[in-house]
């Protein structure tokens, strides 16, 4: 996204957190054995409702990178 990361741990798991518009991408930089989807991106949503200030309406992506449309 060309913006420079605000990183952000929630319970335990730690992500590079962008902001652009009403997109925001977390991407997940600790190492975490055998992540499901279902916590990180619970945890996820929680690190871009953190940066943006906004509410997360939907999450797209895996373990690793989670993209968040927000709701401001």
């Amino acid at each position: 996204m060309g913006i420079t990361p605000t990183y952000v741990t929630v319970e335990g798991s730690t992500f590079a957190v962008r902001v652009k518009g009403d997109l925001a991408e977390a991407v997940r930089t600790n190492v975490q054995y055998a992540p499901r989807m279902g916590p990180i991106g619970a945890r996820a949503a929680r690190a871009m409702e953190q940066v943006s200030g906004c509410a997360v309406r939907d999450i797209r992506g895996d373990q690793a990178l989670i993209l968040g449309i927000l709701e401001c």
